[in-house]
């Protein structure tokens, strides 16, 4: 098997939708990811073997978007482009897709990654098929039973907020200015605990999830570039991380309906045979600030598997993440493998550990590593 680096990756500023990019579409949000990715990175498109590219809410007369991106930001036209849609895990199944074909010696580069347009998402979109409740109404009984007061999820949103406004001039690395748009436009350097604490509830007249500590409604789009290391040592690139271990899996939504990472990351660490104190760097994906505690909780607690100890909130979300810079939900995973693997490389971590929930009550992990 062939070990997989993470070489590079790039993607637009993530944007509140119905504003600056309400006239674009997903296919022209992927194909500024996908180009920046090859010009910022020096990439030869004639050398990209292979495309996978995900989307939650297709555009009307391209179901399948990897082939028209293929076709028109300039990548071989000979070179297989495969469509992915799995909810807010799209961007690390698209990666696992690329990862998988690297590792059988199949292909030696690939392109990941994820585009959402929720400008022009149906209102049912937001709804879980099989309950006919939202997310955030799902969120709001997960978070009664895990008995999450509404100040603490505040504390973490806060967070989010004020890590992603201090790594601006980090993340700039990884954006790609679109239309004079060149950051992500959901950061509050203003926000403070008193402002979070005076918004209403958004899901539930006696709630406790806001429209200030849940992920605001995004468009975006994201790329990966994923290398053998023979390939990437002998085009002079250093690895940023290396992909060690993939997991997913899925619960009854009755259970919590984001509740899943609850499984995938005790699942990954065991067969890895590491717990969360030898993780450096944690990325858990803020659909929701609850989300995120209900989670940790059952790590630490252990709920369907043993505890994996406590949570170091100080290694989480570094960078900040959904809530502050938003969530365009098929363009998330590749964010946060970006994000994650450069911080990894600043900081010359060893480990990181991505985590994602997913509508339909899913969720992925995938452990990062370096040398």
């Amino acid at each position: 098997m062939e070990r997989v680096a993470i070489v590079a990756g790039a993607r637009t500023p993530f944007v509140r939708a119905g504003k600056n990019f309400a006239n674009l579409g997903p296919l022209e949000l992927a194909k500024r990811a996908v180009r920046g990715l090859l010009e910022r990175h020096a990439v030869d498109a004639a050398r990209v073997e292979a495309i996978a590219f995900g989307v939650v809410v297709p555009e009307r007369g391209k179901p399948n978007l990897a082939r028209e991106i293929v076709l028109e930001a300039g990548l071989p036209p000979g070179i297989e482009g495969q469509t992915v849609s799995s909810y807010c895990i799209t961007g690390l199944r698209t990666a696992t897709v690329i990862a998988d074909a690297i590792a059988r010696g199949r292909i030696e580069c690939g392109i990941a990654g994820g585009v959402e347009w929720l400008s022009g998402a149906d209102p049912a979109t937001f709804r879980e098929p099989t309950t006919g409740l939202s997310m955030g109404e799902h969120m709001e009984i997960t978070r009664r039973e895990w008995r999450i007061p509404r100040e603490r999820q505040d504390e973490v949103a806060l967070a989010s907020h004020r890590n992603a406004v201090a790594a601006r001039d980090r993340l700039a690395r990884e954006i790609v200015p679109v239309d004079g748009v060149d950051q992500d436009t959901g950061p509050r350097p203003d926000t403070s605990l008193e402002k979070l604490a005076a918004l209403k509830p958004s899901f539930a007249e006696d709630g406790t999830i806001t429209a200030g500590n849940a992920s605001p409604v995004t468009d975006g789009a994201s790329a990966v570039l994923l290398m053998s290391e023979a390939r990437a040592r002998a085009e002079g690139r250093e690895p940023l991380a290396f992909i060690e271990g993939i997991e997913y899996a899925a619960i009854d939504p009755g259970e919590g309906l984001l509740m899943a990472p609850a499984i995938t990351v005790p699942r990954l660490l065991r067969r890895a045979g590491l717990r969360l104190a030898d993780i450096d760097l944690l990325e858990i994906h803020e659909a929701f600030a609850a989300q995120v505690i209900a989670n940790a909780m059952a790590w630490e607690q252990g709920w369907k598997d043993e505890p994996l100890g406590p949570v170091d909130w100080a290694r989480v979300n570094v960078n900040g993440s959904s809530v502050a810079v938003g969530h365009p939900w098929s363009a998330t995973g590749g964010r946060i493998l970006t994000t994650l693997a450069y911080e990894m490389q600043r900081r010359r971590a060893r480990r990181g550990l991505v985590s994602i929930c997913a509508a339909g009550a899913m969720a992925g992990a995938m452990l990062l590593t370096r040398d």
